[in-house]
Protein backbone atom coordinates (compact mmCIF):
# COMPACT_ATOMS: atom_id res chain seq x y z
CA UNK A 1 0.00 0.00 0.00
CA UNK A 2 1.41 3.42 -0.91
CA UNK A 3 2.18 5.81 1.90
CA UNK A 4 0.47 9.19 1.91
CA UNK A 5 2.58 12.30 1.41
CA UNK A 6 4.06 13.60 4.68
CA UNK A 7 2.09 16.88 4.77
CA UNK A 8 -1.26 15.18 4.14
CA UNK A 9 -1.40 13.44 7.49
CA UNK A 10 -0.92 16.79 9.26
CA UNK A 11 -3.58 18.69 7.32
CA UNK A 12 -6.19 15.96 6.86
CA UNK A 13 -7.78 16.27 10.35
CA UNK A 14 -7.83 20.06 10.10
CA UNK A 15 -9.40 19.91 6.65
CA UNK A 16 -12.04 17.46 7.83
CA UNK A 17 -12.92 19.70 10.77
CA UNK A 18 -13.15 22.76 8.52
CA UNK A 19 -15.32 20.90 6.01
CA UNK A 20 -17.64 19.71 8.77
CA UNK A 21 -17.83 23.25 10.17
CA UNK A 22 -18.69 24.63 6.73
CA UNK A 23 -21.37 21.97 6.35
CA UNK A 24 -22.92 22.86 9.71
CA UNK A 25 -22.81 26.55 8.85
CA UNK A 26 -24.70 25.95 5.60
CA UNK A 27 -27.31 23.79 7.33
CA UNK A 28 -27.87 26.36 10.06
CA UNK A 29 -28.05 29.14 7.50
CA UNK A 30 -30.75 27.28 5.56
CA UNK A 31 -32.69 26.62 8.77
CA UNK A 32 -32.51 30.28 9.76
CA UNK A 33 -33.79 31.31 6.34
CA UNK A 34 -36.75 28.95 6.71
CA UNK A 35 -37.46 30.30 10.19
CA UNK A 36 -37.39 33.90 8.92
CA UNK A 37 -39.82 33.04 6.11
CA UNK A 38 -42.16 31.36 8.61
CA UNK A 39 -42.01 34.40 10.88
CA UNK A 40 -42.83 36.75 8.01
CA UNK A 41 -45.81 34.60 7.04
CA UNK A 42 -46.95 34.50 10.65
CA UNK A 43 -46.68 38.27 10.98
CA UNK A 44 -48.73 38.72 7.81
CA UNK A 45 -51.44 36.40 9.15
CA UNK A 46 -51.44 38.25 12.47
CA UNK A 47 -51.88 41.61 10.71
CA UNK A 48 -54.80 40.22 8.69
CA UNK A 49 -56.37 38.78 11.85
CA UNK A 50 -56.01 42.13 13.63
CA UNK A 51 -57.70 43.94 10.73
CA UNK A 52 -60.60 41.48 10.85
CA UNK A 53 -60.88 41.85 14.63
CA UNK A 54 -60.92 45.65 14.37
CA UNK A 55 -63.62 45.48 11.71
CA UNK A 56 -65.66 43.08 13.84
CA UNK A 57 -65.24 45.30 16.90
CA UNK A 58 -66.32 48.36 14.91
CA UNK A 59 -69.39 46.50 13.62
CA UNK A 60 -70.22 45.34 17.15
CA UNK A 61 -69.94 48.90 18.44
CA UNK A 62 -72.32 50.10 15.71
CA UNK A 63 -74.80 47.36 16.61
CA UNK A 64 -74.63 48.32 20.28
CA UNK A 65 -75.17 51.98 19.37
CA UNK A 66 -78.24 51.12 17.28
CA UNK A 67 -79.60 48.92 20.07
CA UNK A 68 -79.12 51.67 22.66
CA UNK A 69 -80.67 54.28 20.35
CA UNK A 70 -83.63 51.97 19.76
CA UNK A 71 -84.14 51.41 23.47
CA UNK A 72 -83.69 55.06 24.41
CA UNK A 73 -86.01 56.17 21.63
CA UNK A 74 -88.85 53.86 22.77
CA UNK A 75 -88.78 54.94 26.42
CA UNK A 76 -89.24 58.65 25.71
Amino acid sequence: MPTPPPGLSEWLPVGAILAFGAFLFMVLRADMKAIREDMRASETRQREDMREMRDDLKALGEKVDRLIEGRVGTTR
